[in-house]
C-alpha cells in the first residue's frame, strides 16, 4: 500500500485528544506518516510518545486565519502538501474553508458522540475512520480497546512502586472531588509505606499552598508537590511512578494511556462515555438516578452527591484492588 502524509487537526483539550491517541496510532501504522495541529503543548506530548511524526502550533497567528475570511498563503502553501487530513471539528464552515485550499480528501469527525449514542469517544474516533474510508473494519477491534496490545505499559523499565501521583484537578471544577479527600488519600498511603506526591496544572494553582503545609505538617516536605504545564514533562513523570489517582481528568486519560494504575473519581460525567482506557483502570462512583448529567441542561446541581457520596476508604480500597496489593488497613 502507498504510504500517505496524513495531517490531523484537533482543536480539543488533553483529555480529548488522547482518547484519539489509539486511533491516531492505528492510522500511523498503516500510512506510514502522521502530523497533528493542535495546541503547541499537546503536539510536543504526542511527539515524545511517538503518536505523531511532528506538529504543527494551533496558536500561531498564521493558522487563526483558517477561521477569517482570507487565509494566511503560508498555511494555503503547508495544507497542499498533505495527502488527506482529518479534522476533529464541529465546524461545517472550517471543512468547507479547507476544501477551497485543497482539494484533498477531508475527514471531518465530530469531537464527541451525540448524546443519544451509548459509545465511548475513542470506539467513536474509529468509528469514523473506518466511514471514511481511512481505515478498515480489519484494522478496528473496538473490543480490545482497554487490552494490553492497544494499551501495553509504557513507563519506564525502572519506575517507583512506590511512588503514587495524585492529581486534584480537572478541566471543571465540577468534575472535581474535594481537595480534603485527596489530602487523606495521601495519608492513608504513607501510612502503608507509599511516597504520595500531588501534581498541579496552572488551574490548580491555588492549591498548591495547602498541599505543601500538608506536607510540612508531616514533616516530610521534599518537593512533593509539582507545578507543571509542561506536559513532557508530565509524561516522564507519570512514566516514572507506581500508580496514579485523579479525578475525569485529561491527566487521567494520559495516566491510563501510558499503563499506570489509574483510579479517576468520576461525578456527573458518564464513564461510559469518558471513562480513561488503559491496562488497569478503575472508575469508583456512585450510583445514583440523577447522573451522568455533565453534559445535559441539567448539569450543575447544588449537592453533587455524585461525587460527595464517594469516600477516600473506597478510593483508597479501589488503587490497592487495581495495583494487585492486599486490602488497605483505612
Amino acid at each position: 500500500m502507498a504510504k500517505h502524509n496524513l495531517l490531523v487537526i484537533h482543536h480539543g483539550a488533553l483529555g480529548d485528544v488522547v482518547a484519539t491517541f489509539p486511533a491516531l496510532l492505528k492510522l500511523k501504522k498503516k500510512y506510514g506518516r502522521l502530523e497533528m495541529l493542535c495546541e503547541c503543548r499537546i503536539g510536543e506530548l504526542a511527539r515524545f510518545l511517538d503518536i505523531v511524526d511532528d506538529h504543527l502550533p494551533m496558536e500561531a497567528a498564521a493558522f487563526a486565519t483558517l477561521y477569517s475570511s482570507r487565509v494566511d498563503p503560508v498555511v494555503k502553501n503547508i495544507l497542499f502538501e498533505y495527502d488527506k487530513i482529518v479534522l476533529f471539528s464541529r465546524a461545517r464552515d472550517l471543512q468547507n474553508r479547507l476544501y477551497s485550499i485543497t482539494e484533498k480528501p477531508i475527514c471531518r469527525i465530530q469531537p464527541k458522540p451525540d448524546m443519544d449514542q451509548n459509545i465511548h469517544v475513542s470506539e467513536h474516533a474509529l468509528s469514523h475512520l473506518v466511514r471514511c474510508g481511512l481505515l478498515e473494519k480489519a484494522d478496528v477491534d473496538t473490543g480490545s480497546l482497554p487490552s494490553s496490545a492497544v494499551h501495553p505499559d509504557r513507563r519506564d523499565p525502572n519506575f517507583d512502586r512506590s511512588r503514587i501521583l495524585i492529581h486534584p484537578g480537572s478541566g471543571s471544577r465540577k468534575k472535581c472531588w474535594p481537595v480534603s479527600n485527596f489530602i487523606k488519600i495521601a495519608r492513608l498511603l504513607r501510612a502503608r509505606g507509599r511516597r504520595p506526591e500531588f501534581i498541579l496544572g496552572p488551574a490548580e494553582d491555588d492549591l498548591a499552598d495547602i498541599l505543601t503545609w500538608e506536607f510540612f505538617q508531616q514533616n516530610e516536605y521534599r518537593g512533593n508537590v509539582h507545578r507543571m504545564d509542561n506536559l513532557t514533562e508530565l509524561a516522564l513523570g507519570l512514566k516514572a511512578s507506581g500508580g496514579f489517582i485523579g479525578n475525569d481528568s485529561g491527566v487521567s486519560h494520559l495516566s491510563a494511556f501510558l499503563g499506570l494504575p489509574t483510579v479517576a473519581v468520576f461525578g456527573p460525567s458518564d464513564p461510559q462515555r469518558w471513562r480513561p482506557l488503559g491496562r488497569h483502570v478503575t472508575i469508583v462512583r456512585p450510583e445514583l438516578d440523577c447522573s451522568p448529567c455533565f453534559e445535559t441542561d441539567s448539569a450543575g446541581c447544588e449537592e453533587m452527591e455524585c461525587l460527595n457520596r464517594t469516600s477516600p476508604e473506597e478510593v483508597l480500597a479501589a488503587y490497592f484492588r487495581l495495583a494487585g496489593c492486599s486490602k488497605p488497613e483505612v
